[in-house]
């Protein structure tokens, strides 16, 4: 065309040559003309297609990503296929305005990595918050110009250009991607459209993985409630249901302690149930009153969740100044709640600061309430249990779960090696006691002789009522001669407390005591019970007041000595008869019976019964005294 122009200009070609010539030029440069941009369209349509398949292939990556940190890296990493920049971050927007950083990106100068905390930032403050803000891509020609900035602390003051574009989906903020560049008018609207593609493809990402991390934890948190449900159901027993507890408690939100507590409402006080680790239970009280200490009164009144953190201004001193005595510092209360009734309190214990994360915290409310039924079961099962395994006047358990108890002590006795005794007991002329002041009077009298037996015995020792008054003590890892000394400090306990009532004169309490031990007198619970019912007779039948045995019919007048020291002290020894008159009625561990004078030559055979090899003592002791023998 211009080749025509020119020729038209001149006053058109002079010859034929001439116009040959200016078409083969005007020809050649149209061709020239289209050829160049037939490239120009190519070159960009292969840059589009390259650019595509960066796309593609980024879509890909961060769909198969699985973590918002792999989403991230494969955001700065995509990026920078088809942007150049020094400098990239992807923020989350954790609601309700805070920007968290999950990438970094940098790769000049200034541009080294940094510490992820200091590029945190909130909605509405500098580039990155502005964007969040308005939800519109930003490009920034020159980032120093602009007032909407914000520098970073640590960081130099350089000119730089920046390219900020929101992260969205479903119309929702997800986060943001900023890219930062070295130098002035670094990024045009090419980079802004490619970045806002990426961006709309990590969005979906970001979403996805939020939803699979959710889904994951809601399964860990059903595997947990499976877990606890399957080990709770295993056990009806109160305190094994409350240690399990508190072990899963306590590690579903990474506690180093955790406290099940029942609450009495009546004493005003937590009785502690269970714990862990088991081996801080030693050093818990049984019982803790809830005066003094408002806000756990109020956690299980009002129902609520509440954290203490000691290094919180405003947190309860009472319990802050407890968590110091104990060296921990922090603690998370949650109230035990069955049947729309509080029944007590879950404690978990940390070392440092408590959790703050609101599924943690959502999770261990999900678990107390769980439990609490399972807790709450256990409780009213051991309520029935006591009703049906306790006689109902002294609180003692009862004939049956003596022997279901016996039969556990002789199995557990057998496969320790340790020794096991049975105590029987039975009330000298307590008929005399029913016949004279009537049975109601009678029962007071069987309460107190029940709790002068309970005094007497150690935690791992079981007294139970086998009838009428007849009583019956399981002595675990006790040899015979231990087992005399129990019963010895029994009538001991007898004789310093006579039974007085309803203005009446005291009288003291008298008992035959019978006594075996396993594996000598009997190989089965049936047996040892039998064999001290057996030896308990023999005293009886000796009428009170003499020490009788029905094992081998010898003396053995330094066992009276022994138990008379105990009944003396140390620096007045007794001799045998004499021992025999003081303690009259006390075990002696022998199989020897005397009269009250120390006779060693009485008989050891009961009228009408085969003499018998028991292994066991006779333990006869004065009757009711002379107001019931006048």
């Amino acid at each position: 065309m211009l080749g025509i122009a020119g020729w038209i200009a001149r006053g058109g070609p002079e010859t034929l040559g001439d116009l040959v010539l200016v078409l083969v030029l005007t020809i050649g440069g149209t061709a020239l003309c289209t050829g160049a941009l037939v490239g120009r369209a190519r070159s960009a349509e292969s840059r589009r297609s390259a650019e595509l398949a960066v796309l593609q292939h980024a879509a890909h990556r961060m769909s198969a990503s699985m973590t918002s940190d792999d989403v991230g890296r494969a955001v700065v990493e995509e990026t920078r296929r088809v942007i150049d920049y020094h400098n990239a971050r992807v923020y989350l927007l954790e609601p309700p305005d805070d920007l968290v950083p999950v990438a970094f990106e940098g790769q000049v100068g200034a541009y080294e990595p940094v510490d992820m905390a200091i590029l945190r930032t909130k909605v509405g403050r500098g580039f990155t918050g502005w964007v969040a803000a308005h939800r519109m891509p930003l490009r920034i020609d020159d980032a120093q110009a602009d007032p909407r900035g914000f520098t970073i602390p640590g960081t130099d003051m350089v000119d730089e250009s920046m390219l900020v574009v929101p992260m969205q989906h479903d119309e929702r903020l997800v986060g943001v991607i900023t890219l930062s560049k070295l130098g002035l008018h670094k990024f045009d609207e090419d980079d802004e459209r490619l970045l806002s593609i990426l961006a709309d493809q990590a969005a979906t990402a970001f979403s996805s993985a939020r939803h699979l991390a959710e889904a994951r934890r809601l399964a860990a948190e059903l595997r947990q409630l499976l877990d606890m449900s399957s080990a709770l159901s295993g056990s009806l027993d109160p305190v094994a249901v409350a240690d399990l507890m508190a072990e899963h408690l306590a590690r579903a939100v990474g506690a180093e302690q955790a406290q099940i507590s029942a609450w009495d409402v009546a004493s005003h006080s937590l009785r502690t149930l269970g714990c862990y680790p088991l081996a801080t239970r030693a050093q818990l009280d049984d019982v803790y009153p809830l005066a003094g200490y408002p806000l756990t009164r109020r956690v299980l009144e009002d129902r609520i969740i509440a954290s203490v953190d000691v290094e919180d201004p405003n947190a309860d001193a009472a319990e802050v100044d407890l968590l110091r005595k104990e060296g921990t510092s922090g603690l998370i209360m949650l109230p035990l709640v069955a049947k729309d009734q509080g029944v007590g309190l879950v404690e978990l214990t940390f070392d440092g600061r408590p959790t703050r994360d609101p599924g943690l915290i959502r999770l261990a409310r999900t678990m107390t309430h769980e439990a609490a039924m399972a807790l709450e079961n256990a409780t009213l099962y051991e309520r029935a249990r006591n009703l049906a395994d306790r006689d109902h006047l002294t609180g003692f358990y009862n004939h049956r779960y003596l022997h279901e108890r016996m039969s556990e002590e002789v199995v557990r006795a057998v496969r320790m090696g340790r020794p096991l005794s049975v105590m029987m007991l039975d009330l000298d002329d307590f008929k005399l006691v029913n016949d004279s002041f009537g049975h109601l009077y009678g029962d007071r009298v069987l309460v107190h002789v029940a709790e002068l037996i309970r005094s007497t015995l150690r935690g791992s020792e079981v007294a139970a009522r086998y009838g009428g008054d007849e009583f019956a003590v399981i002595l675990p890892e006790t040899a015979a001669r231990d087992a005399a000394t129990v019963a010895a400090r029994v009538l001991d306990a007898f004789r310093a407390s006579p039974f007085a009532a309803e203005g009446r004169q005291p009288f003291p309490i008298g008992a035959s005591i019978g006594i075996a031990t396993h594996p000598g007198d009997g190989g089965s619970a049936t047996e040892l019970i039998a064999a001290a019912d057996a030896a308990l007779y023999v005293a009886k039948d000796a009428g009170g007041s003499v020490m009788r045995s029905a094992k081998t019919g010898q003396t053995h007048p330094e066992a009276v000595v022994h138990v008379a020291r105990r009944a003396r002290t140390p620096a007045h020894p007794v001799a045998a008869g004499e021992a025999a008159e003081a303690v009259a009625g006390a075990v002696v561990g022998s199989a020897d019976r005397w009269a009250s004078t120390g006779d060693p030559s009485a008989s050891t055979e009961v009228p009408g019964r085969r003499p018998r090899q028991y292994g066991v003592v006779g333990l006869p002791f004065t009757g009711l005294g002379p107001i019931l023998r006048t």
